[in-house]
């Protein structure tokens, strides 16, 4: 996050070589992890684990490609509703999918960063139903958005908006 926060703010080239690294590392990690997952979770969720194994083997996941993600997506939802994983998680996972499948996301989880007009443009990717995303939101115990919204823009150091009319095309020619 710390060399995002840079990266956001001042765009140096040195810093997209750390970027690049920390992202290789990251990816031969999560690719390690998931086989780990994988065979953990070839009968099912296993019982009994700790809530720290459990936070983990959602973690993994998350991290996946959205396929990895989308195959188990609905383990996840059922263990959710059993009070296993949280529902929370639950949901930006399920966001994560919405908005790599450019589909519209439920819990208003998911953010995003772009030039727009020379300046670095951050915004929250399309909504199914604003009007109810509050509601959605404390239902599977996240803050209000205005809460998030507050968080996302003191943790990237950039000013943040929802714009209930946000096009996928839109986002798309950002930076054009």
């Amino acid at each position: 996050m710390r060399v995002q926060r840079a990266f956001i703010a001042e765009q140096r080239a040195e810093l997209v070589d750390s970027i690049v690294m920390l992202v290789e590392e990251e990816e031969r990690t999560d690719s390690l992890n998931r086989v780990v997952v994988d065979s953990l979770l070839q009968n099912g969720w296993p019982e009994g684990l700790s809530e720290q194994s459990n936070q983990t083997i959602w973690l993994i996941i998350d991290h996946g490609d959205v396929e990895y993600q989308e195959r188990y997506l609905p383990l996840i939802e059922q263990q959710a509703m059993r009070g296993i994983i949280s529902l929370a998680d639950y949901a930006t996972l399920s966001d994560r999918v919405n908005v790599r499948r450019q589909r519209p996301q439920r819990f208003g989880t998911q953010t995003g960063y772009k030039q727009r007009d020379g300046e670095v443009f951050t915004f929250v990717y399309p909504i199914e139903d604003v009007d109810a995303l509050d509601s959605l939101r404390l239902s599977v115990g996240l803050d209000s958005m205005h809460i998030y919204l507050r968080q996302v823009s003191k943790t990237l150091g950039t000013p943040i908006e929802i714009d209930p009319g946000l096009t996928w095309e839109e986002i798309e020619s950002f930076g054009e």
